[in-house]
Order: C-alpha cells, then sequence, then structure tokens
C-alpha cells in the first residue's frame, strides 16, 4: 500500500534488527539544519534503526537503559501534568486495554536516526533493511521514517509469539506422543548438541530441550534402556550445571524418572516439564517478563 520494499531479510521470519530509509533530495550547502546535515547522505539517503532482537517490549528496553537515562523517564512519567494526561487516557481506553497483559506491550521501542555514507554501505549491514520510498521533502520522510519502526515491531512481536507457541506445542505433543525419535537421531542429537554446558550455549534453548534432550530421554524410557536413559539424564545435568535454578533441573530430573518408573506421562507430567523448559529458556535468553506467568502456572500444577 505504501510502496515499502523489503531490500534484506525474510518477511515471514523477521530478525529483530531493521533498517528502514528514504531517498530525499541531495542537500545542497547549508540546507538542513542539525542534526539532518550530517544524517543525510551525500546521495540523499535519511535510515533509521532499531533491534529489538534483546529487548523486544518497552519495558526490557527500558530497564537496560543507563541509570541515567531511567531517571530521567522516571521524572518525565511523575511530572503531574503528563500524570494527569494519562489519567485521562486510561479513562477513555480501558475498555480497549485487554484485562490481561502488561501495559508496556502497548509502548513501542525506540529506533534512533543513522548516518551512512550510501545507499551501498547501507545494505551491506546484519538485518532486516526496507527501502520505504522517495520523497520530496526533509519534514515528509522523517514522519514516515519514524513511524515505521512501530509497525515492524508489531509484525516482530507477533511472529516470536507465535513461534513460541509452536515450541511449545511441538514440546507437549513430543513428550505425551509416545512416538519419539529414531535411536540414531537420538544418539546423534545428544553426543553433537550437548559439547560444553549451558554458559557457552549460543542456540535456542527451548528447541534444544524440546526437540533433541527431551526426545532421547522419552526414547530410552520408550525402549525401557536404562543405559540410554541414565546416560541422557547426566549429560543434562553436567550441560546445565550453570544454569543458576537448580532445583528446576532437579524437578525434571525427578519428574523424568517417575515417567520412567510408570513407562508412562501424565498431562500433568508433560505440562510440568514444557514449563520447566519454557522457565530455563526464558532464564538463559534473558526473557524476564515471562517468568511470572510461568511460575504461577507452575505453581499451580502443584496446588492441583
Amino acid at each position: 500500500m505504501f510502496g515499502v520494499i523489503q531490500k534484506k531479510g525474510n518477511e515471514n521470519k523477521l530478525s529483530g534488527k531493521v533498517i528502514g530509509y528514504v531517498k530525499i533530495p541531495k542537500p545542497g550547502e547549508g540546507e538542513y539544519e542539525p542534526p539532518f546535515d550530517v544524517l543525510v547522505s551525500p546521495d540523499g539517503i535519511l535510515a533509521i534503526q532499531g533491534d529489538y532482537s534483546k529487548n523486544p517490549d518497552f519495558e526490557s528496553f527500558r530497564n537496560t537503559m543507563p541509570r541515567g537515562l531511567q531517571e530521567i523517564l522516571k521524572q518525565i512519567l511523575e511530572d503531574d501534568e503528563i500524570k494527569e494526561n494519562l489519567d485521562k487516557a486510561k479513562k477513555i481506553s480501558v475498555s480497549v486495554f485487554p484485562r490481561k497483559g502488561r501495559m508496556g506491550d502497548f509502548f513501542p521501542v525506540p529506533a534512533q536516526l543513522m548516518s551512512f555514507q550510501s545507499e551501498d554501505a547501507l545494505l551491506n549491514e546484519n538485518g532486516d533493511i526496507y527501502f520505504l520510498g522517495e520523497f520530496s521533502s526533509l519534514g515528509s520522510a522523517h514522519l514516515f521514517l519514524t513511524g515505521f519502526p512501530i509497525l515492524y515491531q508489531s509484525k516482530y512481536r507477533e511472529q516470536i509469539e507465535q513461534e513460541n507457541e509452536k515450541e511449545v506445542d511441538k514440546l507437549l505433543s513430543e513428550i505425551g506422543s509416545g512416538k519419539p525419535v529414531t535411536k540414531k537421531k537420538a544418539d546423534e542429537s545428544l553426543s553433537i548438541s550437548l559439547e560444553g554446558d549451558l554458559s557457552s550455549y549460543k542456540g535456542n534453548l527451548l528447541e534444544l530441550l524440546g526437540t533433541q534432550i527431551l526426545p532421547k530421554i522419552m526414547y530410552a524410557i520408550e525402549e525401557n534402556d536404562s543405559e540410554i536413559f541414565n546416560a541422557g539424564l547426566n549429560s543434562f545435568h553436567r550441560f546445565m550445571r550453570t544454569y543458576p535454578h537448580q532445583q528446576d533441573i532437579e524437578k525434571m530430573i525427578s519428574i523424568l524418572r517417575d515417567i520412567n518408573e510408570k513407562k508412562h506421562a501424565s498431562p500433568s507430567d508433560s505440562k510440568n516439564l514444557a514449563l520447566l523448559c519454557q522457565k530455563m529458556s526464558a532464564l538463559h535468553h534473558e526473557e524476564f517478563e515471562r517468568l511470572p506467568e510461568i511460575q504461577k502456572e507452575l505453581e499451580a500444577l502443584v496446588e492441583s
């Protein structure tokens, strides 16, 4: 609709790192005031850049800001006039916002204008890169440019949520299906993936747990192979030795031993394992905003 063209990246699997740029008339001598006099490239490129791969929401972004900036933001949000306007907005919008969820989800994470020497230099950067069109005036270009990261974030967050749901569903299905992976695949995945320990692991922990580690252990249970089962538990325990909450590891091992004795995983066992995997992944990837809800579900299982 707006003529946006993706120059780099996959629209179906956004990376969280984005650059949007526009073309405007080449600046003449002294034509643009600061900071645009240094931000517009010699060939008329103005760009904005954001990285949402580590801080996907506003609350996470705010918590990673330097202390001084956090204090400034706190002062701004506590200003009487601003608070009054926010209170009015809440009264108007309360029916629009869902009752559950965090308000931080409704605030976009800022992006920043960046200086690139040329379009070619910009296209050599990593991430999702979009050409937003040509504009005849700097004002119009800047308005469109600063609004674009909000659209990008909404799409990126949606993809992340869908991906998390798929991984959890896959994990639950794998645990409760009674259809383990083949012995060859199970042996290969464990020996290759569990080199080192969690502190040096750079991949997706939830994917590792749900598609490699647990399927191997469940395979051993299904085959009644105590040697592979115990080796799998030992490898898992060793790999996770740097995980900060060792009680989660012990709880998972206890559940797996119980399943091994019963030769059957109950719905409660499956849900517990899935939630523990989610918790471990959230802690490892510093997705701290997910932890309260996961912990709440774990506690509810204990009470039921």
